[in-house]
This record gives structure tokens, sequence and C-alpha cells, in this order.
């Protein structure tokens, strides 16, 4: 929908649409106060009125405006317009605007690049990741589409409007995907949080596509390709790449983030390195291997953690990922989850990161969930740990398909009886308003049999190793990283 303003505060008249995006339009404009011209990023109408698309909006102009480096685009403007005679609001940024074409319609057109101009355009992407980097900000989404090529040949990067910043507050609350499936990061597939080397990892997916003029993942949907980031490898670059070349690539393209490049100023040098015919520097003895899916993963700085767990068995167009869940309680034991099996189709997923969640009230987080076509069910839990109402816990990780049901946990006080808190508006929701069932008291053990099973009677096996009931020695649920259900 375009805005039925051409004529932003008196003074960016918009002249032709560039481009669309999930969030916006992006205008070619003339500055009538400085005569210039500018590309003017406008926030659809649909979402100009949500304080949280607002907010994500607010913080991609802030982020802008936080690097000034020639490989970045420049921030001009920003502005928030109240609504009309027909009632739009209007948000909008102001920002370079580049006389060029992003690298995914240079690719598109001339398929394979040689090798030269491959190094080229990642030198100057990973010096612009740098200077972002060193001023603390993860832009989280660096993808062709993302870069954009001038007609002279310099590279500037652009879009931070899902980056990430250690001065800001999470900027993934509501849930959408956090990168693109082709451009994401094992560790964000995952669902943990991004680092400059998953910047480094999109930014060598970048690289191999110049080279092999294709992606190296892909896949029938978001879901599968990101269960490619985290345990395959890409097929072999092409024969003609030179061996340093592809050396550098597959050294991007690390599993491990400790095995990568550190940030944008890492892969910078070594690039450099390259072009000087320098050998590149040992890679960490981690950093070869991908992902495990078995064994504990290391505790998060945060008290309350949530791994996404248990093996993943993608075929016959199925997915299942089971998950394991630590929170803050008191006994700070693991609660298993159960296995969520989802139909490997079309349907975009959504990407929960966990730490995006935590300590926020419960009816708030339920209803942003729900919002986004999940179902949710709460579980009570009593834990001095956190303020009474506040999420312990969420889960699945990862990429959740649409439908899915996410478990949210949220601190009860000690002596509270375990209530489950209000949902804003009282609207209904999977789980709300059904206090927790009480847990039902275990079984006497049988009597033992002497001698075999006869008449009557049925002797009961012991669980085979690899089944049973979650947190009994002999379940099968491995624990380590892995996505949710699928991921993106």
């Amino acid at each position: 929908m375009e805005p039925g303003r051409r004529l932003l505060a008196g003074r960016y008249r918009l002249e032709s649409l560039i481009a669309r995006g999930g969030m916006g339009q992006v205008w070619r404009a003339h500055d009538g106060l400085l005569d210039r011209h500018v590309a003017v990023k406008v926030l659809r109408a649909e979402y100009s009125g949500d304080e949280t698309f607002l907010a994500r909006f607010r913080a991609e102009a802030h982020h802008a405006a936080l690097v000034s480096h020639p490989g970045i685009a420049a921030l001009h403007d920003y502005g928030e317009l109240p609504p009309d005679e027909a009632g739009e609001q209007l948000a909008f940024l102001v920002m370079e605007l580049v006389d060029g074409e992003a690298l995914s319609e240079l690719l598109a057109r001339e398929g394979r690049l040689d090798a030269a101009r491959t190094l080229a355009l990642l030198r100057s992407t990973a010096e612009a990741l740098a200077a972002a980097h060193a001023a603390g900000l993860v832009h989280r989404d660096v993808k062709p589409g993302n870069v954009l090529v001038a007609r002279d040949g310099g590279v500037k990067i652009t879009d931070f409007g899902i980056a990430w910043s250690a001065s800001s507050a999470p900027l993934t609350r509501t849930g959408q995907v956090v990168g693109t499936a082709h451009y994401l990061a094992p560790e964000q597939a995952a669902g943990h949080r991004a680092g400059p080397a998953s910047d480094v990892y999109a930014l060598g997916l970048i690289g191999y596509e110049c080279l092999a003029g294709q992606r190296a993942f892909d896949g029938e949907n978001s879901v599968q390709i990101a269960l490619m980031q985290l345990r395959q490898a890409p097929p072999p670059l092409p024969d003609d790449v030179p061996a340093p070349v592809r050396a550098l690539v597959e050294r991007a393209l690390t599993k491990d983030p400790a095995g990568r490049f550190a940030d944008g100023a890492a892969f910078l040098a070594a690039i450099d390195d390259v072009l000087a015919g320098r050998p590149l520097a040992s890679a960490p003895p981690a950093g070869t291997a991908p992902l495990p899916l078995g064994g504990r993963t290391a505790a998060r700085r945060s008290t309350r953690v949530l791994a996404p767990v248990a093996a993943l068995l993608v075929g016959a167009g199925l997915a299942l990922a089971g998950l394991q869940l630590t929170s803050a309680g008191a006994e700070g034991a693991p609660v298993d989850l159960p296995v969520q099996a989802a139909e490997d189709d079309a349907a975009t997923a959504v990407v929960l990161v966990a730490e995006d969640w935590l300590g926020r009230p419960v009816g708030e987080v339920e209803a942003e969930l729900g919002a986004l076509g999940l179902q949710v069910t709460r579980e009570p839990e009593t834990t001095s740990a956190a303020e009474p109402g506040a999420v312990t816990a969420i889960g699945p990780t990862g990429a959740v398909l649409p439908g899915a049901v996410v478990t949210v946990r949220y601190a009860v006080a000690p002596d509270a009886p375990a209530a489950e808190a209000p949902v804003p508006g009282g609207a209904a929701q999977v789980g709300a308003g059904v206090p927790a069932p009480a847990a039902p008291a275990p079984a006497a053990p049988a009597p033992a049999v002497p001698g075999p099973a006869g008449a009557g009677q049925q002797a009961t096996p012991a669980d085979p190793p690899g089944r049973g009931q979650p947190g009994v020695p002999g379940n099968g649920a491995a624990r380590g990283k892995n996505p949710g259900n699928g991921r993106s």
C-alpha cells in the first residue's frame, strides 16, 4: 500500500518506488531543503500504529546513526507524522541514495563472479562490518539484498532493521525471523544470540554464492534450509576457484563460531592476507566440527537457560525435534518438554530466541506469541529468583512453524498459589486460565513375581536403551544444541 502523502515533513517529496520490504517501502525522493536526492524508507501503513514495529523502526534509525563509515549507507533524518484526514500515520527514515543496485540483482544478472571481483566485494563489506562491530552492532541480516553495489564499484551495507546493539533492548520481541534462512548462522538457527562471527558466516555465504553462482544451501522452505545450516557442509566450490580463496570461504563457513574469523576486522585481515599471498592463520582445533546434537550445552550468562535438545529427524517431509528446558527454579532441574512434530510445508517459520522473552510479563509474552500464530501453554514455576508473573523459560526455541505449541513458564512466589497470570484484554489463549493439574501420586511398585510369568500374569520388561520417560536414565533424548521444531 502506497502512502497517501507524497510530501513528508514539508521537505521530502517521494518520486518513485525503489523497493518493497517486509516492514516498509524504499522511495527515491527529493530533499527540497538541501536540493538533493535521497532514499526514504517509509514504514508500512499497517505497522505505523503498532508500537512494537515503531520501536524497531526507531531502532533501525538509531543503529544506522551509531556508525559513520563510507561502507554503510548514511542516515540523514528520521520522522513520525501524526494521522492525516484518512487516519494514516507515517514513520520514515531518510538515507543516502546509492547510485547502483543490490548485490542480489547483480548476481541474478551475471551469475558467477571471478575470484578477484569476489574478494573486492568481500573486502569492502568486511571493512564496513568491522566498523559496525567496533561500534557494538551486530547486523544479523547480512545478505546480497542488503549489500548495495555502486556504479563506481563501491559497496555499502544497508538495513539495520534487526541489528542488535549491546547498548539497546532486544529487538526480536515480536518473534520475527531474525535473519534470512539462506544466510543464517548455525548459532542463530539453534536459537542462540547472534554475535559478530554470525555476520562473518553470512558474509562467507555471500562469498560462496559469488564464486559458485548459486546459494550454498537451498530447500523447499526456510526450515529445511536452516537445518542444513546447522548440520551440512555446502557443496565444494568449483575447481577453478584458487585454493587460498577456497580456504578463506571455508573458514568463514565453519559451523562453530569459535573457529571462524571473530569479527569483520579479522575477516578483513584474512582477505588482505589472501590478496598479499600470505597463508591464513591456523584455525582453533574446535572450529572444524559442526555444532553437536548431543551433550550438554554450556551454561549461559543468564540464570535462566533454554537449550534446544534431542535428536533431529528430517525425512519423508517430517521434521522432529525434542527439547530440554532448564529454568531458575529452586531445584534448577531440567524439565523435558514433549517432542514437537511439524510437517515440512511451505509455511514461514518464526524464530524464537530465549533471551528476548525471559523476564517479561507472561501476559505480554503470551499475547505477542499468539499474534505470531503460535499456541501458548503456560506452566507456573514456584521460584523466588524472578518477579511473580515474569517469564522464566520458553520452549521450543529456534525455528517454530505457525500453529506450534510454545510452552511458557512464569514465576510464582513460593507462598502464592500456582494460578494463571491475567491475559491482556481477557483474550482466550491456549492454556490460559487453566490451573496447572496436580502431579499424580507415584504408582506403587508391583510386587515381585517369583519365577517366569505364569497364567494371568504379565512380565513388564524394562525400557530398552533410548526409550522411556523424560528425565529417566536411558531416555533417548539427546541434550545439546539443535533448533526447536526445525529452524527458520
